[in-house]
């Protein structure tokens, strides 16, 4: 029997691929969403309660929780566990932060003088670079649009995700990550308090999406810490994956479903039958298709008033994917080759 702890060592694994196809449906969703078609994305038609959006987040989640616990554990040191997640969200954070600003200034009728200065952009700078809180609106940005206003949506999961690496510090810490029963315990508990008293979380937003992320990523964490002991099947994936699609009385998506995603997930990025080796010779463009394809988006939008779904997404995906991957060889892949000193 295959098990997941298995197939963890090394890069023989499908996490980049699926990041990949998590970003891409994210940006597939967000092309329904800005051309004011979103009730027409196909998973949202197909389920009415969720979408290709909120999949590839939830997938991203999944695999951060997985593979961020395995860097705590891989180092076990916290300055350079910090200085790692750093290295990895910050360059190309910036990056996303100063095209969106460039791209919402051609948009908008401010000169650019009044526009740079404007305490709605200073704001939105310091926010969104540091990553620790959320601002959506730059002066007079995208105002002629169908969904106008806002120049980057996608970096809301950011402030999660980093409250979420600040929790695996702790743990890691405190010495749970390593004791595999007492890691379940402390999660377990976790989950059980903040169902009864969600607004001890200490997330930026307590609604449903952001309570869904963290358990997410917190069964992401406790399936690496456990990963000698989950077997791989695929034939358990496919059943779960055409349970989840026909949603027998509505009871099975929702929390029930939860570690399914998570198994799910794990699975298919690390089953010996699915893998996809040759897509690992690539560069890893999955974060920074995620942090440029809004702003891109919104700019082809301005100027093209009126473009349908497929027009933006055949229009919007090419210039992402370019500016993702200028990103990783150009910046990203670079800062992290610094991670080697951190040993």
């Amino acid at each position: 029997m295959i098990r997941l702890g298995d197939r963890t060592p090394g890069r023989d694994n499908n996490t980049q691929l699926l990041r990949f196809l998590a970003a891409t449906a994210v940006i597939v969703f967000h092309c329904y969403a800005l051309t004011d078609n979103w009730t027409d994305e196909p998973v949202y038609r197909l389920t009415r309660d969720t979408n290709l959006g909120s999949l590839g987040v939830e997938c991203f989640f999944v695999l951060s929780g997985f593979l961020v616990t395995q860097s705590w554990l891989t180092r076990s040191r916290l300055p350079a566990f910090l200085a790692a997640r750093a290295l990895r969200i910050y360059p190309a954070l910036f990056a996303a932060v100063a095209l969106s600003i460039l791209l919402a200034g051609l948009s908008s009728a401010v000169p650019w003088d009044r526009f740079l200065t404007d305490p709605m952009t200073l704001e939105f700078a310091r926010n969104n670079a540091l990553g620790w809180r959320v601002s959506y609106l730059l002066p007079g940005a995208f105002k002629t649009n169908p969904y106008p206003d806002a120049v980057n949506g996608s970096l809301w999961t950011l402030q999660v995700e980093l409250r979420l690496y600040v929790g695996v510090a702790i743990l890691g810490a405190a010495g749970l990550l390593a004791r595999r029963n007492l890691c379940a315990v402390a999660i377990i508990a976790l989950v059980a308090l903040f169902s009864v008293k969600p607004e001890w979380l200490p997330l930026p937003t307590r609604n449903q999406a952001v309570f869904d992320l963290a358990l997410l990523f917190a069964l992401g964490s406790l399936a690496y810490v456990w990963r000698e002991r989950i077997p791989l099947s695929l034939t358990a994936t496919a059943a779960g994956i055409a349970l989840y699609l026909w949603n027998p009385g509505g009871a099975v998506r929702g929390h029930v479903v939860t570690p399914f995603v998570v198994y799910a997930v794990l699975a298919l990025a690390y089953h010996p039958q699915v893998q996809a080796p040759r897509f690992n010779r690539g560069g890893d463009y999955s974060y920074g298709l995620y942090v440029y394809a809004f702003p891109v988006q919104q700019i082809v939008m301005h100027y093209s008033p009126g473009l349908s779904t497929l027009g933006l997404l055949i229009t919007a995906f090419p210039v992402t994917l370019a500016l993702a991957a200028a990103s990783w060889h150009g910046l990203e892949q670079p800062v992290l080759g610094l991670k080697s000193r951190l040993r």
